[in-house]
């Protein structure tokens, strides 16, 4: 690679750890992982960026680079970058690429700059995983509109919680529902009054804050939860190449969604010792309700596990589900599970709602109504903590409904 050679001949190669000698270990690593040859050009110009800037201003070699020296290149130098034109100077690429550095000396990966807002936002986050026990997907969705409402009041200058006020707090939330759907905006919401609480109990505000929150109009069972019909779960499942390792594995991940009825989370999460092959189950220690389950491992999501199983990529880790291709033995992560099953939809022709993994959740629990389970029961299978979160079901059994429905005696007179 031309750049490489670039790089390497800035400065000779010395104890293994100069500029050129990274520069080769980097690219080969990059192409060990098998990333496509233009990430790697791109990411290698990146890190060839912040290798000359480490020369300028350091001492010792750059094996010693960790988190804080990447950070005070991507947030301090890239604003006033002033070096030779061929340099990548994309905040997402650079990044990106030196994200794969640190992983070459073994240091930890790049995290947000150090700011008072997000000091507040890692404090709060705190106050979510270790008082409320909230799931980190959720603890993500929330703390990312705290920071948007904190950054959006306080930029980068110190955060004063007098200055919030209750036409900050209901300015925010009018100005982004504006632009998302009423369930969009209620998480808005939930993420700002949970917040409001958290500043209540460190007595840092007032009790009235929290009201000053608008509420998002919505009727959570006003409309009917969508699933797929018979006929479409098997167009959506026969649309998977099961000739290829990588649809082989995606194959597995859509029947563990559509037949168990788990969250894209808990699928990236499964370890192979949750399989029990000799009692036929399959253990889900991590949800997001914090409580684990066993449910039973079909016969069909079985032989598509072992199928998967037979070509997957040898690699150290013991999730069940790794990346093949890119980055090839990395655990995957829910945007996986996500992109796989939205091409899927895509390939078996499905209406333009079925986008996301949920609905194939609720597709589970209209069959398991539908064949005569309990509420209590379905809540079992789905993972939910309350009844409320499975009684949106007991509307799609309309055989049932009918059953006890009144005979309607017309017009009122």
């Amino acid at each position: 690679m031309p750049l490489v050679e670039e790089v390497a001949a800035d400065r000779p190669a010395g104890d293994g750890n100069g500029p050129g000698d990274v520069a080769r270990r980097y690219a080969a690593g990059l192409v060990a992982r098998r990333l496509a040859s233009a990430t790697v050009t791109r990411y290698v110009r990146a890190t060839a960026h912040f290798v000359a800037w480490w020369t300028r201003h350091h001492r010792g070699d750059v094996s010693c680079v960790g988190r804080r020296d990447v950070e005070a290149f991507v947030s301090g130098h890239l604003r006033r970058c002033r070096c030779r034109s061929r340099m990548v100077r994309t905040r997402t690429d650079c990044r990106a690429a030196l994200h794969h550095l640190l992983r070459l000396f073994g240091s930890e990966t790049p995290t947000r700059p150090t700011t008072p807002v997000e000091e507040e936002v890692t404090r709060y986050d705190v106050y979510l995983r270790q008082v409320c026990g909230v799931a980190e997907a959720t603890r993500i969705h929330r703390t990312r509109h705290v920071r948007e409402f904190l950054a959006g009041l306080f930029r980068r200058g110190p955060v004063s919680h007098r200055e919030i006020r209750p036409h900050t707090l209901s300015r925010f939330v009018i100005a982004r529902a504006r632009h998302c759907r009423p369930g969009s905006a209620g998480v808005i919401t939930d993420g700002l009054r949970s917040y409001v609480r958290y500043l209540e109990l460190e007595g840092l505000c007032k009790h009235s804050l929290r009201d000053a929150i608008p509420s998002v109009a919505r009727w959570r069972l006003a409309t009917l939860p969508r699933c797929l019909a018979p006929g479409e779960l098997t167009r959506f499942l026969g649309s998977f190449d099961r000739c290829s390792a990588r649809g082989r594995r995606d194959y597995a991940m859509a029947l563990c969604l559509a037949m168990l009825g788990l969250r894209a989370g808990e699928v990236t999460a499964l370890r192979l010792r949750d399989l029990d092959w000799r009692s036929g189950t399959l253990i889900i220690r991590e949800s997001k309700t914090r409580r684990g389950r066993s449910l039973p491992l079909t016969p069909q999501v079985g032989r598509a596990l072992v199928a998967y199983l037979r070509v997957r990529p040898q690699t150290e880790t013991d999730h069940v589900f790794v990346r093949i291709g890119a980055l090839e033995g990395d655990p995957i992560e829910s945007s996986v599970v996500r992109s796989a099953v939205r091409l899927a939809y895509q390939r078996a022709g499905l209406p333009s709602y079925c986008s996301g993994t949920h609905i194939l959740r609720h597709t589970v629990a209209s069959r398991l109504i539908s064949a005569g389970a309990s509420i209590k029961e379905v809540a079992d299978v789905l993972g939910h903590a309350s009844l409320d979160s499975t009684t949106i079901y007991a509307k799609v059994d309309v055989p049932r409904l009918r059953a006890v429905a009144l005979p309607w005696l017309g017009p009122w007179p």
